[in-house]
């Protein structure tokens, strides 16, 4: 009698978990097409401008050269002209090429800056004035476990002074090199180098969050970041912390509050805002502090 009771139980949660899940066929919707440009300008660089456009959410087209815009006009007008041309780089570590426009003149701080694109007809503008301050890194650590509204990580762990009597955003950076040993961690879906066969190459990593200065301004601020690579003891890397512009700030933050709301059904969906006219995107700028050494403890 008893197993026959399990026997009937055991045939009722196997019948529960099916009906849970069904396969529903989803319409696509017609969909315009947008440009994208996302153009951050950090002094003592050659500006790089990506100019893409946007695709619906099932689209096959999906890595950057698919949906580079080629034929655009770029320029970039400060107290000289610049006329970027098309160029690219290799990601080592997801093996695909980077498209993108390249210029020549190295923005400096305290400069306003007009970008200008011209493709299909239509003209895009907007405008940058580099005026972030410079803050210095006092201190790193690391903890094992820390919580944020994604779950459970290990974090980098950055201090620093806030630069007092003006509204600042911070965001983080870390500079290393890894070999196609080194996996991404969950932000990046687990994956690795499968191109470069043991090859070191260097990787840039860029914090999802933007940090506000609101109410605390001038004192001494921490946050910590999980790390975009896996590692081990002893592995190396360099930290930075950039000042944005409030444009940027505003673009990036609301992509972070856009990934949140896929990820959280209970957050409220978000939707992305540009920051240039006419199409998707933003121009801005980026003011990097010095870097500082990290040694990762584990």
């Amino acid at each position: 009698m008893m197993k026959t009771k399990i026997s009937y139980l055991a045939i009722f949660i196997f019948t529960l978990l099916l009906s849970c899940q069904k396969d529903i066929q989803i319409k696509t919707l017609p969909y315009s097409t947008q440009l994208s440009i996302e153009c951050i300008l950090t002094p003592g660089q050659k500006p790089q401008c990506f100019v893409s456009f946007s695709e619906a959410f099932f689209s096959d087209n999906s890595t950057p050269s698919d949906l580079f815009v080629h034929g655009a006009v770029v320029t970039i007008n400060g107290v000289t002209n610049d006329a970027l041309v098309e160029d690219s780089t290799y990601d080592k570590f997801r093996c695909r090429w980077v498209p993108f426009y390249r210029g020549s003149v190295l923005p400096v701080i305290g400069e306003t800056y007009t970008l200008k694109v011209e493709y299909n007809g239509q003209t895009y503008t907007a405008t940058t004035t580099i005026s972030q301050q410079q803050v210095s890194i006092t201190n790193t650590s690391y903890v094992s476990v820390f919580h944020d509204v994604y779950g459970e990580h290990e974090g980098v762990v950055l201090d620093f002074t806030d630069i007092a009597g003006s509204e600042n955003f911070y965001r983080y950076q870390m500079n290393r090199f890894i070999d196609s040993s080194v996996y991404g961690a969950s932000n990046l879906g687990l994956i690795h180098s499968q191109c470069t066969f043991g090859e070191f190459f260097h990787v840039k990593e860029f914090g999802r969050s933007v940090y506000y200065d609101k109410g605390i301004d001038g004192q001494s601020m921490q946050f910590v970041v999980e790390p975009a690579f896996k590692h081990k003891a002893g592995d190396t890397a360099y930290v930075m912390i950039q000042s944005l512009d409030a444009k940027s700030a505003a673009f990036f933050k609301n992509i972070d509050q856009q990934k949140l709301s896929q990820l959280n059904p209970f957050v409220e969906p978000v939707f992305l805002q540009t920051q240039i006219p006419g199409c998707i995107g933003v121009f801005g700028s980026s003011v990097v502090s010095d870097s500082v050494l990290f040694v990762y403890p584990q």
